[in-house]
């Protein structure tokens, strides 16, 4: 790994004389001060996007609560690759005849439910609105999953794919219910009322109704955007598909990193002495723990936790010069990446599983997002793909795993921060395949046919991106 410049070097010592903190805090204070005096100033759009969100729950599920509750999730996202925190709000739509018995499960239906995602977000940024999809699905998803604990382990997580306005509109049309924020996050933040309220009582955008577009849509336009009661329609161009969505201009608020040195607002994931993850509860701020409800784990306040399961470590970013690490040792690894990735994974599972069998800590790979599919992928594909191919030193460069290796056991193993692994080595190698020619360049003729590994690890490249 690099070493710190001497100025840099200098710059963080005196931030240790400032603050006491030792030398691995003061560089991300010194990291994140820097990084705020240089954001530059953004602005942003607020826009409504459609997704529909599949899931599997009990037959027997009051649709209205379960709408309502899911609702009010939605107030504050998260994206995990960056730790940025903003604000959201969505509507929850409930089909009619979108409820079906799932002939795997007694008991229990497959659900569709449509989700109108509200942010104010740089739109024009590339793969933004896959992004904010994809965040707002991360907060369903965890819900989903701690609310119906059984329904996982049988039947798979939910998913959730971006519609067109008007694929939206069909499935919307004669809609059961239509769910709006109820919980102490109702109130919408400044800027927002006047645009949603329009929204609502127009034709053109009430999902409650029929809801085709008052006979506006994108190809009725010769030229430019169109615009109803103020309020621009601009297209949304994504994967060669077209999608319509109301916008209005609004300051984009600044990014503001978790100050993991001083008190509120807490981190939104911890990792404990024990190596459980915990995430932020969206409303009254305490934690429950990833499974916790299937390992009897409480809900508990920050302070409640770090007393009984301290220290706690915050999930945070890997810094620059680990990412760095990361893509030289794959790029370097050329065809090989791949599958010397997934050597290198093996080889920390199977350490992990030692520790297991003698009391030691467990699921510290994934303790940064347990419940997550690309955490699933990572530890499935270590034991079915991984375990197969560090017994064929042919087809991996040992140089790189053990580079890989050791970056990541100091994600995981630092004493003061907890470096998510299966998200970010997915971010990584896609960035790599992006700069090398993709996926083609990063894995062997075998390999290439591996569909979950492709996935998985190729789930942030510019192709896939474009695909979804």
């Amino acid at each position: 790994m690099p070493k710190d410049s001497r100025a840099r070097t200098l710059a963080v010592r005196k931030v240790m004389e400032e603050t006491g903190l030792p030398y691995n805090r003061a560089a991300h204070r010194l990291d994140r001060n820097t990084g705020a005096a240089n954001a530059p100033t953004l602005t942003g759009q607020l826009s409504v996007t459609p997704f529909v969100l599949s899931c599997t729950v009990p037959a027997d599920a009051d649709r209205r609560e379960l709408a309502q509750a899911l609702a009010d999730q939605f107030h504050t996202l998260r994206r995990e690759s960056t730790g940025e925190e903003y604000e959201g709000r969505a509507d929850v739509i409930v089909p009619a005849r979108s409820w079906f018995p799932d002939p795997h499960l007694p008991g229990y239906a497959e659900a569709l439910l449509l989700v109108h995602a509200w942010a104010v977000r740089p739109w024009d940024r590339q793969g933004e609105a896959d992004a904010v999809v994809t965040d707002f699905y991360t907060v369903a998803k965890s819900w989903l999953i701690h609310r119906y604990p059984a329904v996982p382990a049988a039947a798979g997580h939910p998913g959730a794919l971006p519609l067109g306005q008007k694929r939206a509109n069909a499935l919307a049309a004669g809609a059961e219910f239509t769910a709006h924020a109820a919980s102490a996050h109702a109130r919408l933040p400044e800027g927002w009322e006047e645009q949603i309220a329009t929204r609502r009582s127009t034709r053109a955008f009430d999902m409650d109704r029929q809801g085709d577009l008052a006979g506006w849509t994108w190809d009725d336009q010769t030229a430019g955007a169109g615009v109803v009661d103020g309020v621009r329609l601009v297209p949304n161009v994504r994967g060669g598909a077209e999608k319509t969505t109301l916008a209005v201009d609004l300051p984009l608020p600044p990014h503001q990193p978790v100050d993991i040195d001083s008190g509120p607002p807490r981190p939104y994931r911890v990792v404990d002495e024990s190596f459980q993850g915990w995430y932020r509860r969206s409303g009254d701020g305490l934690y429950d723990a990833d499974l916790g409800h299937a390992r009897g784990l409480e809900t508990m306040a920050y302070e409640d936790l770090d007393a009984a399961r301290g220290p706690l470590r915050p999930v945070v970013p890997p810094t620059a010069e680990e990412s760095a690490a990361v893509r030289a040792a794959l790029v370097g690894a050329g065809r090989e990446a791949a599958a010397t990735l997934l050597v290198a994974i093996f080889r920390l599972v199977e350490a992990d599983a030692r520790n297991r069998r003698t009391g030691g800590a467990k699921n510290w790979l994934t303790a940064g997002r347990e419940g997550s599919h690309e955490s699933a992928s990572l530890d499935r594909l270590a034991w079915n793909v991984g375990a197969d191919l560090s017994e064929k030193p042919k087809r991996y460069d040992a140089a790189a795993v053990a580079e890989l290796v050791r970056v990541i056991e100091g994600w995981v193993s630092g004493p003061d921060r907890y470096v998510e692994v299966a998200s970010n080595l997915a971010g990584l190698f896609s960035r790599a395949a992006d700069g090398q020619g993709g996926w083609s360049a990063m894995a062997d003729r075998e390999l290439r046919t591996v569909d979950p590994l492709r996935g998985w690890l190729m789930s942030r490249a510019k192709d896939q991106i474009a695909e979804a």
